[in-house]
C-alpha cells in the first residue's frame, strides 16, 4: 500500500534521530567513570599517605626510646663531666697541703690567728641547656626564640679558713690586711680564689676580737669558675 502524507510541510511531525541522546548518555557515562576513577585514585593516594604516616609514626615511636636514652646519656655526660672536672682539679694540682698551710701562716699578720682550716664542698649554680625530648637538641623558647637553659647546683671543692683578729699596735682590728695578702700573693692565688669574706665582733677569753670566716674556691692556675 502506498501512503501519501497530504499535510503541509510545516505541519508534518519531525522525525528525531536518537544520536544526540546516545551522545549525551555516553558523555554522562564517561563523566561518571571519570569521577569514579578520580575518587578511587584519591582514595588510593590517601591510603598510601596514611600508610606512610603510620610508618613514620611507628619509626618515631621506635626511636623515641633511643632519643630518651640519648638525652639521659647527655645529662649524665654533663654531670660526669663536672665531677671529672672537679676530680681533675684536685688530682692535677696535687695540692700539697703542708705548703698551703705554710702559705697561710706566712701571709698571716701577727695580730691574726686561725681557729679552723678545712677543705669542704659547696654548691654553686650553673646554667645547663634544656634538651628537646623529640630532637635531643637544645630547646628553643617559642616566645623569646632563644635557647632555653636551666639552673642546677653543682658541688665544688672549697677551702674554709676561720679565725680571729685583735687590735694591731695602731689600733686597727679589721680583716683587710689578711684578705689583701691572700688575694695578692702570686703563689696562693694560683690555687685559691677568695669569695666575699664574713666577719663579726666577738669576745675571746674576755678580750674584744673580730671573728672572720674566709672561703676560697679551689681552682687550677687561678682559672675563673663558672
Amino acid at each position: 500500500m502506498i501512503r501519501i502524507n497530504l499535510l503541509p510541510h510545516h505541519l508534518r511531525p519531525i522525525k528525531r534521530t536518537p544520536v544526540p541522546y546516545i551522545a549525551v548518555a555516553l558523555a554522562g557515562v564517561l563523566a561518571v567513570l571519570y569521577i569514579a576513577f578520580s575518587f578511587m585514585s584519591t582514595q588510593v593516594l590517601i591510603m598510601n599517605m596514611n600508610a606512610e604516616l603510620a610508618g613514620h609514626e611507628k619509626e618515631l615511636e621506635e626511636k623515641r626510646a633511643i632519643i630518651e636514652e640519648s638525652n639521659e646519656l647527655e645529662r649524665t655526660k654533663v654531670a660526669l663531666a663536672d665531677k671529672i672536672s672537679t676530680i681533675q682539679e684536685i688530682a692535677s694540682n696535687r695540692i700539697v697541703w703542708s705548703r698551703q698551710l705554710f702559705n697561710l701562716s706566712r701571709l698571716k699578720p701577727d695580730n691574726f690567728w686561725y681557729s679552723e682550716v678545712i677543705e669542704s664542698t659547696k654548691s654553686y649554680p650553673i646554667q645547663e641547656p634544656v634538651l628537646d625530648p623529640k630532637t635531643g637538641k637544645q630547646k628553643i623558647n617559642e616566645q623569646t626564640k632563644k635557647p632555653e637553659v636551666k639552673t642546677i647546683n653543682v658541688p665544688r671543692p672549697i677551702l674554709r679558713v676561720s679565725g680571729f683578729v685583735v687590735s694591731s699596735p695602731d689600733g686597727r682590728s679589721d680583716v683587710s690586711p689578711l684578705t689583701d695578702a691572700l688575694t695578692t700573693d702570686p703563689e696562693f692565688t694560683t690555687m685559691f680564689i677568695m669569695e666575699p669574706p664574713s666577719f663579726s665582733d666577738a669576745e675571746f677569753e674576755g678580750f674584744p676580737v673580730k671573728k672572720f670566716s674566709l672561703e676560697f674556691q679551689i681552682s687550677p692556675e687561678g682559672e675563673a669558675i663558672p
